[in-house]
């Protein structure tokens, strides 16, 4: 695993991809629920894993950060990530906080168990 610095750079496409167990606006809603993070810098993808869906960067901005490459993937630590908005100041967006335990139940219909069996 090697580990490599990307600095100052502008991003060409942001993507977002929910990796838990969709949930209903109802239930609280898959804004806090993690999320794959892709960042495309010059024709390169890089990931990391964060809670929700809020992008950690803009088309405007520059972002630097380490990352390593497993099995052909560039994963970012994303404890590394500076982004510098168009106004030159350091800016901190996304969710930047973790949960101990991932959603494992699916989503059910909206009727009681009872009616379910049947």
């Amino acid at each position: 695993m090697s580990r490599s610095k990307i600095e100052g750079k502008k991003i060409n496409a942001y993507e977002k991809y929910l990796r838990e167990n969709s949930r209903p606006p109802s239930k609280g809603g898959n804004t806090k629920a993690l999320h794959s993070h892709i960042l495309e810098i010059d024709g390169e993808n890089y990931s990391f894993l964060a809670l929700g869906s809020q992008q950690w960067v803009f088309k405007s901005d520059t972002v630097s950060f380490e990352y390593e490459v497993n099995d052909g993937y560039k994963n970012i630590d994303k404890e590394t990530i500076v982004t510098i908005d168009r106004n030159g100041q350091p800016i901190i967006r996304g969710n930047r906080g973790f949960k101990p335990k991932l959603r494992t139940a699916d989503s059910r219909e909206p009727a009681s168990r009872r009616e379910q069996r049947s």
